[in-house]
């Protein structure tokens, strides 16, 4: 298995800039460091009933003393794993955010959006982020997964 560095995002994502990317992956490794060392760890994970694996690393040399909070590191490093995940391994070149109440968080194309406003036209797939540094007993992966779920229904797209 070929690592593959969380870095790559700034390469292959559009849409958010270079310095946005760059600073939700360091969300992401200060939350990531939490529970893995020496920079990397194996990601098993399920995308449409299919199981994927990747060994994923990451740069550890920069400041963490403004990133300790923990609700911004679960929030702030899902979205950079969303934007690795559909960038790097799914190759979606572009990211826009959508409006609260749309029932999704993000909106991922495989090319940027034609400037002529009818981007509501362009085809791309709708993306949920929910960010969990842990389960509780009252916070479960299984139980996050239903409520966005129904956020999503709700929503409409």
């Amino acid at each position: 298995m070929i690592p593959i560095h969380l870095n790559e995002t700034i390469d292959k994502l559009k849409g958010p800039t270079k310095e946005q990317i760059i600073v939700g992956n360091q969300w992401a490794v200060t939350a990531l460091e939490r529970y893995h060392t020496d920079g990397m760890a194996k990601f098993e994970f399920e995308i449409d009933g299919i199981p994927h694996s990747s060994k994923i690393t990451w740069d550890t040399g920069f400041s963490r003393a403004a990133m300790q909070e923990r609700v911004d590191m679960a929030n702030h490093g899902a979205v950079a794993m969303a934007m690795f995940l559909m960038a790097v391994l799914l190759d979606y070149g572009y990211v826009e955010q959508t409006e609260i109440g749309e029932g999704t968080d993000y909106k991922f194309m495989k090319a940027a959006p034609a400037d002529d406003n009818l981007n509501f036209m362009q085809n791309g797939h709708y993306v949920e982020v929910s960010g969990m540094l842990e389960e509780g007993s009252s916070n479960t992966l299984s139980a996050r997964i239903k409520d966005k779920h129904q956020q999503i229904r709700k929503g409409g797209v």
